[in-house]
């Protein structure tokens, strides 16, 4: 089980648009010296719907490489056909990924028994742990009421609530889920909260340039230091509001650079308006992040 932070990591592009393949290497090892608990590849601000097939599994390749067993690597399938979903689970299988993640949407399925049926074959194709990710907020989709009704998938290892209600009629209730699985918030914003209450971790855009705040901040509300994990997530807010207000992968891309974690390239992330510069930069400070 994955405990902690797994980082939505951006995917570096070059001046033709496509992917660089090498600095994703690089942050490969940046995570994994900082402690991150896992990477999502191909799925950060929607990136996933800007490379083709082979980008994709090219970049999940090199992650897998790269990691080198030191770091669980988890592919994302986003895609519009399910056929399509399938195979890259194949391939993502066959480069020997850790776990792959599947986003719900109810334009797939029929009925939750459809789903559930999918699930289950998708499971059962390659034998990868599986984690769903659902938008309570999107009706027709799921509910807390038949999410227990995914836990008795065999592979399906975790849900991510990818809800940004928070209201009591979207809560999810952690005792009444098995303990082999694995709650995960899908927001920065409510994260901390949400691992205090019993959740695993969560999957973290700020992971991407504050891993190893980010990790220490689950880590001590895992172990249930409420104060110095609500101290760091207070510290962190600020900054996820600054990249997530314009959620796409620029922001991070440009506070990267300012950091000297990559490098500026022939065409440097640029932000839309000048205040947005100060914004992030007064973030990065507030979080204790060098620039």
């Amino acid at each position: 089980m994955i405990n902690g932070s797994i980082v939505d990591l951006i995917t570096p592009i070059c001046k033709d648009g496509s992917p660089d393949y090498d600095v994703l290497e690089t942050l490969v090892d940046w995570h994994v010296e900082n402690g991150s608990a896992a990477l999502l590849i191909g799925s950060a601000t929607g990136q996933s719907t800007q490379f083709d097939i082979d980008e994709r599994s090219e970049l999940l390749k090199r992650a897998i490489w790269q990691s080198d067993g030191r770091i669980p690597i988890i592919a994302d399938l986003s895609a519009g056909d399910p056929e399509q979903i399938f195979e890259f689970a194949r391939t993502a299988d066959e480069f020997g990924s850790s776990a792959m993640l599947l986003t719900l949407t109810g334009e797939n399925y029929s009925s939750l028994a459809e789903l559930i049926d999918y699930l289950r074959e998708l499971s059962a194709l390659v034998k990868l742990p599986l984690i769903a990710r659902d938008d309570f907020a999107n009706p027709g989709v799921l509910s807390p009421a038949t999410l227990t009704k995914l836990t008795q998938i065999d592979g399906l290892l975790g849900f991510v609530n990818n809800s940004s209600l928070a209201t009591s009629e979207h809560a999810v209730q952690v005792q009444d889920l098995p303990a082999n699985f694995a709650l995960y918030s899908g927001h920065d914003s409510d994260a901390c909260q949400l691992c205090l209450s019993g959740y695993r971790g969560g999957i973290s855009i700020v992971a991407n340039i504050a891993p190893n705040l980010v990790q220490n901040m689950f880590t001590s509300a895992l172990i249930g230091d409420r104060d110095n994990a609500e101290s760091i997530n207070n510290n962190l807010q600020p900054l996820a509001e600054g990249l997530l207000e314009d959620p796409n992968s620029i922001p991070v891309m440009w506070a990267l650079v300012e950091m000297g974690c990559i490098p500026e390239g022939e065409e440097p992330p640029t932000l839309p308006q000048s205040s947005d510069y100060a914004n992030l930069r007064r973030a990065l400070r507030t979080a204790k992040i060098a620039i």
